[in-house]
């Protein structure tokens, strides 16, 4: 006899995702009383520890962001190719604002927090063609404008306080893609679907790509599964939060909120 094992139907995921907003909603509750109770002493080592957890991850990240900086410009020295200076000027860019580097890594990434700069190394660029630059430059300039490593900066410093929810952390892998999707799409508007997909399509290609730290792959893997996805007009599985992150994390703040009732 053969016995048929169902998957999870789509109601029983609706019943959890309801146990999930339930519990969240008396937890909430629970929340709001504890904090109006007179418990001062657990409510502050509380509040305490987490944000000194987020103070040392903002710390630690200044200073590698500082000590990686520092490396990176004292090997910006080399004069800009004729094409990459004609791209600058056409984006009316700040050349001062770009680091060309020379590395057998064809890197292109944004960092700096106030002031963000763009690495371009010598590699990338023998590695591009001028199309495929155009739309690498402009990726990593919508990052530079809109202050991404600074967001990165406060995403990781919630998820370094939070770090027992799987909810902020799944939230916070997601917020990554989300910004990668954006630059992605700016780029595709000025420079074409075909430049951007090549540029992706050839630093991936890269022998040496899995130990690159440039913005087309230091995303990770899941980022750029999603934007190849996005490039080939599909959308993402990876780019919602799951109702088991949902629900773990609500049961980790049950627990937490037994253990501060004792």
């Amino acid at each position: 006899m053969t016995i048929n094992k169902s998957k999870p139907t789509l109601f029983t995921g609706l019943l959890m995702l309801a146990l999930a907003c339930v519990s969240l909603v008396n937890l909430c509750s629970w929340i709001i009383n504890w904090c109006l109770g007179a418990n001062f002493v657990k409510q502050t080592t509380l509040i305490a520890g987490l944000l000194t957890i987020g103070l040392l991850t903002v710390i630690w990240q200044l200073w590698r962001t500082s000590r990686y900086t520092r490396q990176l410009l004292s090997y910006a020295h080399i004069s800009l190719p004729s094409h990459l200076e004609s791209l600058i000027a056409e984006f009316g860019l700040d050349a001062s604002r770009i680091a060309f580097i020379q590395s057998p890594q064809p890197m292109a990434f944004c960092f700096g927090f106030l002031r963000p700069h763009i690495c371009l190394s010598t590699s990338l660029v023998d590695l591009l063609s001028t199309p495929q630059l155009r739309a690498a430059l402009l990726h990593e300039d919508y990052h530079r404008r809109r202050f991404d490593p600074l967001r990165i900066l406060l995403v990781e410093v919630i998820g370094a306080a939070l770090f027992f929810l799987p909810v902020v952390q799944e939230w916070r892998t997601l917020y990554k893609i989300k910004l990668e999707l954006n630059a992605d799409r700016y780029a595709v508007e000025k420079a074409g679907k075909a430049a951007l997909a090549g540029a992706l399509h050839r630093l991936l290609s890269y022998s040496a790509a899995s130990m690159s730290f440039s913005s087309m792959v230091t995303a990770g893997i899941s980022a750029n599964s999603a934007r190849i996805a996005a490039l080939l007009g599909q959308r993402s599985a990876q780019q919602q939060i799951s109702a088991k992150s949902i629900v773990r994390s609500a049961a980790t703040l049950w627990a937490l909120c037994l253990l501060l009732m004792l």
